[in-house]
C-alpha cells in the first residue's frame, strides 16, 4: 500500500502485521507436516489476497488455512485485518483476542489490537495494547507501535503525548512519510507553524509527496500568512493531484477568498 492509501481510513497501519505474516508462512513451508505446508500456504494466498483489496476472498483462503492449523495465531491476526477491512470490528476483536489466547505476547495482535480500539474510542485499552506491543517490539515494529500509538493520542486530541510518541518513531525511522505527515498536523495542532511547515517542506519535495500533504501545507502557510508558498503548493496540488479532494476544497476556497 502506498503513502496515500494509509493516509485515508482505518488503513493507518494495522498493515504492520503484514512483514510477519510473511515470515510466518515461510517458517511453515519448511516444517515437515503436509497439513502445516498446506495451512502456510493457504495464509500466504489470504494475505496476497488481502493485499490487492480482494477481502473476500482473502478470508475464504483464511478459513480453509485455520481449518487445517486452528493454532496460528498470526491467521487469526490476519483474519482481525479482514474483519476490520469488512468494517467488522466486533468480529476484528474477537479473532485478535484468539491470537493473543495463542500467543500474549504478539507484538502484532498487539498492535492491531490496539488501534481498533483507538477506532472505537476506547483510548485507555488502546494504550495498555500500545505499551505492551512497545514491550516487545524492535526495530521497525517498534517504529509502526510508535507511530499509530502517537496518532491515536492525536485523534484523542492529547497533542504532548502524540508528539512526543511520534518524535520516537522518527528518531528510529526518519524517513517514515506518514509519520512526518502526522507529526506535522500535530505540530500545527501545537500552534507550532513554522516547524510543521519545515516538516512538511522535505516530505513535499520527496516522492511520498500526496494531496494530502500538499494540503496540510496550503493550511499551514496561510496561517502564517505567506501567499507566495501557499500559492506554490497549491500550484503542485492542482499539477499532481488535480483529481483529488484536497483540489476541489482549494477550489472551493482559493487564496484571494
Amino acid at each position: 500500500m502506498n503513502i496515500a492509501t494509509l493516509l485515508r481510513g482505518p488503513w493507518l497501519l494495522v498493515v504492520v502485521a503484514m512483514g510477519l505474516l510473511s515470515a510466518c508462512a515461510s517458517g511453515d513451508r519448511s516444517a515437515h507436516s503436509d497439513v502445516s505446508t498446506r495451512a502456510a500456504i493457504r495464509l500466504s494466498l489470504a494475505q496476497a489476497y488481502f493485499e490487492q483489496g480482494q477481502h473476500s476472498v482473502a478470508q475464504e483462503e483464511l478459513l480453509r488455512s485455520l481449518a487445517l492449523d486452528p493454532s496460528n495465531a498470526q491467521a487469526h491476526v490476519l483474519q482481525g485485518l479482514v474483519s476490520m477491512a469488512q468494517h467488522s470490528p466486533e468480529a476484528a476483536r474477537a479473532s485478535l483476542d484468539r491470537a493473543l489466547a495463542l500467543d500474549s505476547g504478539l507484538v502484532s495482535a498487539l498492535h492491531n489490537r490496539a488501534w481498533l480500539s483507538c477506532q472505537q474510542g476506547r483510548i485507555d485499552q488502546a494504550m495498555t495494547d500500545f505499551d505492551a506491543a512497545l514491550l516487545r517490539a524492535q526495530g521497525a515494529e517498534r517504529a509502526q507501535t510508535l507511530m499509530v500509538q502517537g496518532v491515536c493520542w492525536a485523534q484523542a486530541q492529547r497533542w504532548d503525548e502524540a508528539h512526543e510518541r511520534l518524535s520516537l518513531s522518527l528518531a528510529l525511522e526518519p524517513q517514515q512519510a506518514v509519520a512526518r505527515y502526522h507529526w506535522a498536523r500535530v505540530q500545527q495542532a501545537r500552534g507550532q507553524w513554522a516547524d510543521a511547515q519545515w516538516t512538511l517542506q522535505s516530505l513535499n519535495r520527496s516522492s511520498d509527496v500526496n494531496a494530502q500533504s500538499l494540503w496540510l501545507a496550503i493550511q499551514g502557510a496561510r496561517q502564517l500568512g505567506d501567499t507566495a508558498a501557499a500559492a506554490q503548493w497549491a500550484a503542485d496540488l492542482e499539477r499532481q493531484f488535480p483529481q483529488s479532494p484536497e483540489w476541489a476544497a482549494y477550489q472551493r476556497k482559493p487564496l484571494n477568498d
